[in-house]
């Protein structure tokens, strides 16, 4: 399978709600830095993080727009379309991946926090 093919795997899964199958495409010492925010080490601390994040979740959609490969590391640029509490959320990201035997062993996304704050109405 490659990189792109794992990860759309990655998205399939956690767009369904299968937290576990999205998991099982990473490693047990994954690092995901959501670089406006600080970043969770582990796969434990992600699930944490995923299942507070989903709470209130639908619809939940990743529209990858294009991506670059290379070895253990791919590159996307793609929108994430949810509907939260209520709120549409549609925001442009940038992720780079490094892959590891396979797993996702670090991903680090790319986007305008203010975006996805306005759009869940936490700000004006």
């Amino acid at each position: 399978m490659s990189n792109i093919e794992i990860v759309q795997s990655f998205y399939k899964a956690w767009a369904a709600g299968d937290l576990d199958g999205s998991l099982a495409h990473c490693t047990e010492d994954i690092v995901w830095d959501n670089v406006p925010l600080k970043p969770f080490e582990g796969k434990e601390r992600v699930r944490r993080f995923l299942e507070k994040f989903a709470n209130g979740m639908s619809h939940a959609r990743y529209d990858i727009k294009n991506h670059l490969e290379s070895g253990d590391l791919l590159m996307i640029e793609a929108v994430e379309r949810y509907n939260k509490d209520g709120h549409s959320v549609a925001v442009p990201y940038m992720a780079l991946f490094t892959m590891r035997d396979g797993r996702i062993a670090e991903m680090r996304d790319y986007f305008d926090l203010a975006t996805v704050e306005r759009q869940l109405g936490l700000t004006d």
